[in-house]
């Protein structure tokens, strides 16, 4: 009978295993053993905790009996969160000092946490609102991190599993650096960004060690930035950066007013998807993107471009540093465009220009594109000009609307107003048909030329780009070569060459030091079809070999030789007009003299012939030079002439004579005739540009 006993007892002690086996094996493997949340009442928010610190650089000792509750939004599983927890609830965010690592394994993100914060404190780090332990090793109250010790005694484990959504904002503005804002310490999300493309091939942080931390600058499409701050001796330090553009998620921290934005692991960024200013675009007509403003803001459809030649003049600075003025083209319509920082882009300057998702807009009734990140532009290429529209005051005045940010050139014009006889500030440009205002910018971050006076009497052209102060039409000078002056100074000269009634017509050049011949003039950024813009000429004695940019007063390559010094050069009689072409906007290529002839009425068989010298035997570059013809006031095209002789200056010292026949184009004109000597392409080979200079200009007829 006991034998029975015992063998039913085994049996049933078998069973009772098996089925504990069985319900076991039924079980998922990595099912988390269930926490629910105790129950505890919370009679605190972390806004009300927040609170209880009335001022940065303080600390608080929480002497009432207050349970606060939260959801742990980052914790130390990557790192990039050190002996710290972020938890949230619904009024705001804190961090949390914690002595000890791997905090993960028991207050992992999503876990509900209870902290009784009777005898705990709260502090900041540079602003930023942290709970932690009473540190009472020193005179003076400071906080420092709960001991591990005393986990269990504050902190009550509720449920895990919980999901907290980030906020999202569409600016950075909407995130602020307050001691007491919400936002910090909690789960944010940012679309639209990416890290400049010089950073893609960066890691998240240091891996050496070398620093602590690192911080990346990271910009949405709009231009706006924050910072991202990410460990060194987080699991995130040997990851490269992501190279795409997209949204993040993180927790907000900022720094003494330094917006810090933390993530937790690479999931929190999803940038993935397209740069900005990157995929598929649309090319829009610049007269198309300004008639999109109609008296309100107006955003620009995605994927949408611009091309043009920059106008403005940063490097002579009448304008602002951040504003790129664009011009399509010859006759076609231009526009500012706002960039986010200031630009490097020059005169002359092709672009494309990204203006996806930017906003047309109006600045004191001057119309513009805004904001455009600078990366967001590309330069083509560089030296290209715009033939300035040539308009008088009423016409300006009349075609404001579709004139504006675009180049024109009044001529034969006074000068008044201004500040003493300068530039600065607001000059009266006056033709024959009325007045409009002449802006240069002034003070400390004003213009160069802004003190320069301006030239009296008439002045045979005036160019600049047009724009407007409220009701205010303008024009604005991009440098001094825009002005053309009787006295040689500017570039252009009043008046023409009368070539007289006895052949020769005989021109040297051993006057220029007190200004240009009449009728002499000399440009940059020359073309076949148009004059370029007016070069700046110096009277004062120039060296040969000087690498300086400009027009210059050169001695004559005739008597001297290559050895000649600085002091022998200055104290030649003999003289030249010459030019030293560098990279320089409209040097290289677009260099021009040009001579202006009153006409030549009752003279055939009109020819010319002149020296060609070549003065700086160091250099290694190249210029072939072209001789053409024009006529008219106002020249639409110049047509080459057949010159003999070796037309190319380099690094020989030479002194070449040219003999040019214009096969009778020129001959019995009552118009005005404009011969050139240009520079119409780029220079070849290595190393600096020539220094070239022209004498003895002779025109002969029968």
């Amino acid at each position: 009978m006991k034998s029975k006993q015992l063998l039913w007892l085994s049996s049933l002690m078998a069973a009772f295993f098996a089925t504990i086996i069985i319900s076991a094996c039924n079980k998922k493997f990595d099912e988390p053993d269930s926490f629910p949340d105790p129950n505890i009442p919370v009679t605190m928010t972390l806004k009300e905790l927040k609170a209880l610190l009335p001022s940065t650089g303080t600390v608080k000792v929480i002497n009432d009996d207050k349970v606060v509750s939260g959801i742990v939004v980052a914790d130390d599983r990557s790192g990039n969160f050190y002996k710290s927890l972020s938890i949230q609830d619904a009024t705001g965010g804190i961090s949390f000092r914690l002595d000890g690592t791997n905090l993960f394994n028991n207050y992992p993100v999503g876990r509900r946490l209870y902290i009784k914060v009777k005898g705990l404190c709260v502090g900041d780090y540079g602003g930023l609102v942290q709970l932690g332990a009473v540190d009472n090793s020193t005179t003076t109250i400071t906080q420092t991190p709960l001991p591990q010790n005393l986990f269990d005694k504050y902190i009550i484990k509720g449920s895990l599993g919980n999901v907290v959504a980030p906020k999202v904002f569409t600016s950075i503005a909407q995130l602020f650096t307050t001691l007491q804002d919400t936002v910090q310490s909690t789960l944010v999300q940012l679309d639209n960004f990416e890290f400049s493309a010089s950073d893609t091939a960066k890691t998240f942080a240091d891996p050496t060690l070398a620093a602590s931390a690192v911080n990346y600058t990271i910009r949405n499409c709009a231009g706006n930035s924050v910072t991202l701050r990410t460990s060194s001796y987080s699991t995130l330090a040997s990851i490269n950066v992501p190279n795409g553009n997209g949204s993040i998620t993180a927790i907000y921290t900022f720094f003494n007013g330094t917006k810090q934005l933390l993530i937790r692991d690479t999931s929190d960024l999803k940038f993935t998807g397209a740069r900005c200013g990157q995929g598929p675009t649309t090319l829009m007509n610049i007269a198309d993107v300004r008639a999109l403003y109609t008296g309100a803001p107006a955003t620009i459809p995605t994927g949408r471009r611009i091309t043009g030649i920059v106008i403005s003049d940063r490097a002579n600075l009448n304008t602002v540093a951040q504003n790129l003025i664009v011009q399509q083209g010859n006759g076609l319509a231009g526009i500012i465009v706002r960039c986010d920082a200031a630009h490097s882009l020059d005169l002359g300057d092709s672009v494309d220009v990204n203006i996806s998702g930017a906003t047309v807009d109006a600045f004191s009734a001057a119309v513009q594109v805004s904001t455009v990140p600078t990366g967001f532009i590309t330069k083509i290429s560089s030296g290209k000009s715009i033939t300035p529209r040539i308009a008088t005051a009423t016409q300006i005045n009349t075609n404001i609307n579709a004139w504006e940010s675009t180049l024109v050139s009044m001529v034969n014009v006074t000068i008044s107003g201004g500040t003493g006889g300068t530039w600065a500030g607001s000059a009266n440009l006056t033709d024959a048909s009325g007045s409009i205002v002449a802006f240069t910018r002034s003070g400390t971050s004003g213009a160069v030329f802004q003190l320069t006076p301006y030239p009296t009497g008439t002045v045979t052209f005036v160019n600049g780009y047009l724009g407007r102060f409220n009701t205010t039409n303008q024009l604005s000078l991009r440098n001094l070569s825009d002005v053309g002056t009787s006295t040689g100074g500017g570039g252009g000269t009043t008046g023409g060459i009368s070539l007289g009634s006895t052949s020769p017509f005989l021109l040297n050049f051993n006057g220029i030091g007190t200004g240009l011949p009449a009728g002499v003039n000399v440009f940059t950024g020359a073309t076949s079809t148009g004059f370029g813009n007016a070069g700046t000429y110096t009277s004062a004695v120039g060296l040969w070999t000087a690498t300086g940019a400009g027009f210059k007063n050169f001695a004559s390559a005739t008597g001297l030789t290559v050895t000649a010094d600085q002091a022998t050069q200055d104290a030649a009689t003999d003289r030249a007009l010459g030019v030293r072409q560098t990279s320089s906007v409209g040097y290289d290529p677009g260099a021009s003299f040009v001579f202006q002839i009153d006409n030549t009425t009752g003279k055939n068989n009109v020819q010319l012939q002149f020296l060609l010298q070549s003065l700086d035997n160091t250099i290694g570059r190249t210029t072939t030079w072209t001789v053409d013809y024009g006529l008219g006031d106002t020249p639409a095209s110049f047509t080459a002439a057949t010159a003999t002789g070796t037309l190319v200056t380099s690094g020989s010292f030479t002194n070449n004579t040219i003999n040019v026949n214009f096969g009778g184009a020129i001959d019995n004109k009552s118009q005005k005739v404009w011969i050139r000597i240009s520079a119409l392409s780029g220079t070849t080979g290595s190393g600096s540009r020539p220094s070239t200079a022209v004498d003895d200009f002779k025109i002969t007829w029968n």
